[in-house]
């Protein structure tokens, strides 16, 4: 999958930048298949509603095929501006809840690491002028709190994983991709115990998701 970092401009950490919420409700609107839920933000939602990861995704997410055959989930979206799932009354539901998912807890900016995976570069994600007003922010600080150590630890492992899952995908006959998508959702997202760590169950799923890719070469 292409980097992220290369699609953005980039800021550095000694940056300061002027932000301020108007709670209008629209940078959560217009979202339709725009935000894209990580195994991490699967698994915290979970967690946040007491329910399982597949009854999570299934009442609040989509997947759809990106370029190359690999799944993602998405937001769904809803009314007739395409808002985000969680907006109610103009204000996002789970703010507070330490659920919110990555893309939104950094937003106006966004953290992914470089394409040797030695550093993380920090971007500005959104192109509209109103975001940036109101109180200063330094860009170091802001992702400091926006972006935990398991964040971190989870995105490395993740482009890895992905980048080695790619190898094996293009090894395998194109008609077998619908068994390629089960596989990548199933241990990708699904296969996590709420109860138990996060990481490690991570570290399990990948390496079994590519046991079970190998066996479609």
């Amino acid at each position: 999958m292409e980097n992220p970092c290369n699609l953005y401009p980039q800021m550095r950490p000694e940056e300061s930048f002027q932000f301020a919420c108007q709670k209008c409700g629209k940078c959560c609107t217009n979202v339709l298949c725009s935000v894209m839920i990580e195994s991490l933000d699967l698994f915290r939602l979970a967690q946040y509603f007491h329910m399982d990861v597949a009854e999570v995704a299934n009442h609040y997410l989509e997947a759809v095929t990106i370029e190359g055959g690999a799944p993602v989930l998405l937001l769904k979206t809803q009314g007739p501006d395409n808002a985000c799932i969680f907006l109610k009354d103009n204000k996002c539901s789970i703010h507070t809840s330490g659920a919110k998912p990555r893309a939104c807890r950094l937003y106006p900016l966004s953290v992914g690491p470089d394409d040797d995976l030695k550093k993380f570069l920090i971007l500005n994600v959104s192109g509209e002028q109103h975001h940036f007003q109101g109180r200063s922010y330094r860009v170091q600080e802001w992702v400091a709190v926006n972006f935990r150590k398991e964040d971190r630890d989870y995105i490395i492992m993740e482009y890895r994983a992905i980048h080695e899952c790619g190898k094996i995908m293009r090894r395998i006959p194109p008609e077998r991709e619908n068994d390629v998508i089960f596989q990548m959702l199933r241990w990708r997202y699904f296969m996590f115990d709420t109860d138990q760590d996060f990481m490690r169950q991570y570290a399990r799923n990948m390496a079994l998701l590519k046991r079970e890719l190998e066996k479609l070469v």
